[in-house]
């Protein structure tokens, strides 16, 4: 198999897997305050438009180079977890601002000092068989199949967990080259941030519930957010299991009551693909999704929808953005929206990430065995929250 053909596998494969995960926390930390390298001091503008502080912050040299998924947590302490997909680490070349055609880690994991984006750590774990953050379990030196791929996660006191798919690759010739055939919590201990253990999930009746978590501090639950595919789309689903067990017993919405059984699951939005994240922006819903791409020039809108509960009904879709990343006129396959409450700025604007994929096949992303790590560094956007709902202010969203 060549390698622009195993790369383009890699990528379909993310869409039939749902790499597009959500941000998990239980609720928005206004950070208006915040130094964030000039985040702050653009000027006010009605509609959502490129953070040039944080697309810059994704462009690093050292540790973790370039990836997708982009997802957050934002700890107790004021740091932020970053956590990515397929990844490259510590192989920049300075001389030609360029990285290796592949990949070679699984997923990563960045860590940001708090107050600041210059700051930054990747942290690495010596037992994976490549320079991937998550290994399985049982995964013996130089194994590099099957692989975890990080969706959303969440902190609980001393414990952040964070939802991983196992992905196993499949035989030529197979629908995609890779499939999902598992569901995992990866436990890191907190502060130190050192995965302390797995726990393997039960099967979902074929949802994946790392599209986000958002804490319910009353009744001592957690809500996680999940997305089935359906054609190009997704139907998305919501349960709740306990915050202080999360591997313990998960209940599923089903429309009117909570039930243990998730064949009965209700489906309470839609995605327009399998990029979907929800999350809690103070007291509101916001789902967030992307049009169909699979390739170069393809669908380029990003959507928002809001509810006041949980449980939906979610308002209809409003297009917050058209990626306007382009490369000898062309526009990127582009995937995996996610909004990061932790990060509103001081003019009430939400920061969302988007990541792109190349520009195949209108243009090669490897060439002479090299790749541009531009054309696989996630984007950073400034959402405002009148540009979400109009009916919203600032204040009281």
């Amino acid at each position: 198999m060549t390698t622009r053909t195993w790369m383009t596998l890699a990528l379909l494969a993310k869409i039939a897997a749902g790499d597009a995960a959500a941000d998990g926390v239980s609720a928005s930390v206004t950070r208006g305050s915040m130094p964030l390298d000039g985040r702050d001091a653009q000027p006010t503008v009605s509609l959502a438009h490129k953070d040039a502080a944080f697309t810059e912050f994704f462009r690093q040299t050292n540790g973790w180079v370039a990836g997708d998924v982009a997802t957050s947590i934002a700890l107790s302490d004021g740091r932020v977890l970053w956590l990515f997909g397929d990844s490259y680490v510590d192989d920049f070349d300075a001389a030609t601002g360029t990285v290796p055609c592949l990949f070679d880690a699984r997923n990563a994991v960045m860590l940001q000092n708090a107050n600041s984006l210059a700051h930054l750590h990747t942290l690495l774990n010596s037992r994976s068989g490549d320079k991937s953050f998550f290994y399985l379990p049982a995964a013996r030196p130089g194994e590099l199949w099957p692989c975890f791929w990080p969706g959303a996660g969440f902190q609980d006191g001393q414990n952040v967990y964070v939802y991983l798919t196992e992905m196993q690759k499949t035989p030529l010739g197979g629908m995609w080259g890779f499939k999902a055939i598992g569901q995992y919590w990866a436990k890191l201990a907190f502060p130190e941030l050192k995965v302390s253990g797995y726990v393997k999930l039960p099967d979902f009746n074929g949802i994946n519930f790392g599209c986000g978590f958002v804490e319910d501090h009353r009744n001592g639950f957690t809500y996680a957010f999940g997305y089935k595919q359906r054609f190009i789309g997704s139907d998305v689903y919501l349960a709740r299991f306990p915050t202080k067990h999360p591997a313990g017993r998960w209940s599923f919405w089903d429309g009117t009551n909570w039930t243990v059984s998730v064949t009965n699951a209700a489906v309470i939005a839609q995605g327009t693909s399998t990029s979907v994240n929800v999350c809690k922006v103070r007291d509101k819903y916001l789902l967030t999704t992307t049009a169909f791409s699979v390739a170069c020039d393809q669908g380029r809108d990003i959507y928002i929808s809001v509810s006041g509960s949980p449980t939906g009904p979610f308002s209809p879709r409003l297009t917050v953005f058209a990626v306007d990343d382009t490369v000898d006129g062309h526009q990127p396959f582009f995937y995996s929206a996610v909004a990061h409450p932790e990060f509103v700025n001081a003019r009430n604007e939400l920061l969302v990430t988007y990541c792109i994929n190349g520009y195949e096949p209108c243009l090669p992303s490897c060439v002479n065995g090299r790749l541009i790590p531009d054309y696989y560094r996630p984007r950073a956007l400034d959402v405002p929250f009148s540009r979400i709902d109009s009916d919203f202010k600032g204040t009281n969203f």
